[in-house]
């Protein structure tokens, strides 16, 4: 990322763009000019009935939709493999998450499957009214997350006709997918699927600024009134204009070029996959062509990363325990393609160096959610409730206060409210006994972690 590769640009001076509500301009919190003109193209684009930019990427996105599906106190059910932005969202009004798990597959995390949320969403339907006139709990929203940051799709159009089965709406992150139903060679949109809302960051995956997105709305279970107000709180009240303009011109693009651009961008996307067929270095397959995940045997996937990066000056979006993680777009030309074709077949060809990895098994399985975390109270509850310092070695049984994540995918290890085991421990000194950086504690070096205390009948 960005998706522009740094060479799709369409404007020169960003101060010539860089202007204010003035006359003519129209304001994106009350668009009835050329912001409402260029949000509906974007729907028509998407083929979505509403749509709204982002200019505080799709972050802003995720937290208005949950903000707008479900009430304080409310039930939400997510896919544990979400972005910490979704439990910021559930930590704001004390929600409470009820996870779904992706399947695991190989070293990847795998879809969430639809008998899954329908087996969650009878039992919660079946579930006894409680005594003492306490209201039964039923979930208001799914919270999903497709294509993963590794390309993985879950079915969103049998997940969506599950959820409006039990009247829940459905909010699908891809932000990863913005590129989705551009071309036959990559999946539909979950726009067209079903989903109630979808967010999209252009800046992934198509040539956008940072820090672009998109919202889209369908159908009629979303109180569109109350999600606009959301926006409006989640967004800055002045709106970057120089962003605007990239997601206009984003969308101006695709309208009128995107056909040729796409055709162009999928011809050199198979060429390079038709000729990366190495003995030494596999490439993994997942359900977005975009994404080149290289699996090497003759050298350790940290090794392969550096040598991309400082030898043949190619950076990898992501390094993986067993894999590295590029992301192409349309900008990406002929040459660059080539130039990655010729790394890897130079890499390929090194002789065998491939040292064992110490604690390789654990260092897989810190990515991976085949654990299933024991939630002791909600994230409203943990982040706001009286803190005590641990060290983080010492803290098996206590319950997180904190955040634990890898950056990217931003995909909490350890989430607040939830308990820390020896098995997170063992696989978070994995992690930093192999080098990765760990996020989302006040104690940068992780010696120690913050934690609360939560009563045994604090949660539901």
């Amino acid at each position: 990322m960005p998706g522009h590769k740094r060479r799709a640009g369409f404007m020169q001076d960003p101060y010539s763009f860089d202007i204010t509500e003035i006359d003519g301009f129209d304001n994106l919190h009350h668009a009835t000019g050329v912001l409402a003109a260029a949000q509906q193209a974007a729907a028509d684009l998407y083929h979505s009935s509403e749509t709204h930019f982002l200019v505080n990427g799709s972050t802003a996105g995720v937290l208005a939709a949950i903000t707008a599906s479900v009430p304080p106190g409310g039930l939400l059910l997510m896919a544990r493999n979400s972005h910490r932005s979704a439990w910021n969202a559930a930590g704001l009004l004390d929600i409470t998450a009820e996870y779904l798990y992706p399947v695991p597959k190989d070293d990847i995390n795998g879809p969430v499957r639809p008998e899954d949320l329908e087996d969650v969403l009878r039992r919660f339907s079946e579930a006894p009214v409680p005594d003492h006139g306490k209201e039964k709990k039923l979930p208001s929203a799914v919270f999903l997350t497709s294509p993963t940051y590794d390309g993985v799709i879950s079915d969103v159009r049998a997940i969506a006709e599950t959820a409006h089965r039990y009247g829940v709406i459905l909010i699908v992150d891809e932000a990863h997918g913005a590129h989705f139903g551009m071309h036959p060679a990559f999946p539909p949109s979950s726009v067209t699927l079903g989903a109630d809302i979808v967010i999209h960051s252009l800046h992934k995956t198509l040539p956008a600024l940072t820090q672009t997105a998109l919202l889209h709305v369908n159908g009629d279970l979303v109180d569109r009134r109350k999600l606009r107000r959301m926006l409006s709180v989640f967004q800055t009240s002045s709106p970057s204009y120089v962003l605007m303009a990239s997601i206009d011109s984003c969308i101006r693009l695709l309208s009128e070029n995107g056909d040729m651009l796409f055709h162009e961008y999928v011809r050199r996307l198979t060429h390079f996959r038709e000729h990366a067929v190495f003995p030494q270095i596999r490439l993994l397959k997942t359900d977005d062509p975009s994404r080149i995940l290289l699996q090497p045997e003759n050298m350790t996937a940290a090794r392969l990363y550096e040598l991309l990066r400082d030898r043949f000056h190619l950076q990898p979006e992501m390094l993986s325990p067993s894999y590295v993680l590029l992301l192409s777009s349309v900008p990406d030309d002929e040459e660059g393609f080539t130039r990655l074709l010729q790394a890897l077949t130079e890499l390929n060809d090194m002789p065998g160096s491939l040292q064992p990895v110490d604690n390789a098994d654990l260092l897989r399985q810190a990515v991976l959610f085949q654990d299933r975390p024991r939630v002791r109270c909600s994230v409203f509850r943990a982040l706001h409730a009286e803190q005590k310092t641990a060290v983080f070695r010492e803290a098996s049984g206590l319950v997180s206060a904190e955040y634990l994540y890898l950056y990217p995918p931003g995909v909490p290890l350890l989430v607040p409210g939830e308990e820390i085991t020896p098995s997170v421990i063992r696989r978070t000194d994995a992690l930093l006994q192999a080098g990765y950086e760990l996020q989302g504690t006040d104690d940068f070096t992780l010696r120690t972690i913050r934690t609360v205390s939560c009563p045994a009948d604090s949660f539901r």
